[in-house]
């Protein structure tokens, strides 16, 4: 288990992040290769894409689509409206057969956001942060990186199913903008007004949304 720590101002504290996702994104790309189709996908559960983990696969993007790897994203927050186009984009590139409704969703539902932001990448890496309503520069510092944990990812896993037939699909406007070319991967003209919210059943309350 790897712990980090946060200390100083909020921006440095996020900078570090930044880096410590970035460092955690490229040995998980050293170490897919050559893996099972499992180890080729992870998921996100993030406050916004101005995340940390968000903001790595961005910068990481090429290095992911050599190694073959797809990324499923939600979101609790659809702001800022460019880094999200940017995740998008990304998403998109990784993902190109896929339609955007299997790439990226919102959990707009004030109930969800007491889900911990995470991320499990292959079979046995992940991190977890603190809950995503908590405002960003008021969050705890303390954040968990872990790189031989499979219990806990198939446990992540589970809860971003969870979470992820809860949420919404997200409007074509606001993954693409007014004028930005349609990337593969985009909704199709009948879907883009749609706005899909999975009923919330009573046994959803204890879904297993993991604090690492």
């Amino acid at each position: 288990m790897r712990v980090v720590v946060g200390s100083g101002s909020s921006r440095d504290f996020r900078q570090i992040e930044l880096d410590r996702h970035l460092q955690m994104m490229s040995r998980y790309v050293e170490r897919v290769q050559g893996e099972g189709p499992q180890s080729l996908s992870f998921t996100m559960i993030l406050r916004s894409a101005r995340s940390g983990p968000a903001q790595a696969l961005i910068g990481m993007k090429d290095d992911l689509l050599r190694a073959g790897v797809i990324a499923k994203v939600i979101l609790a927050k659809l702001e800022p409206e460019e880094d999200v186009r940017q995740l998008f984009a990304s998403l998109s590139e990784l993902g190109p057969r896929e339609p955007a409704a299997e790439l990226i969703r919102w959990a707009r539902n004030p109930r969800l956001l007491d889900a911990h932001e995470q991320v499990t990448y292959g079979e046995a890496m992940c991190w977890s942060g603190d809950a995503m309503r908590r405002d960003a520069d008021k969050r705890n510092a303390l954040t968990l990186f872990d790189e031989a944990a499979p219990e806990t990812v198939r446990l992540g896993r589970l809860a971003f199913e969870a979470l992820w037939a809860a949420s919404s699909l997200v409007p074509e406007r606001r993954l693409l903008g007014p004028v930005t070319a349609r990337p593969s991967g985009a909704y199709q003209p009948a879907q883009e007004t749609q706005v899909a919210v999975s009923p919330l059943r009573p046994s959803l309350q204890g879904w297993p949304l993991v604090r690492h």
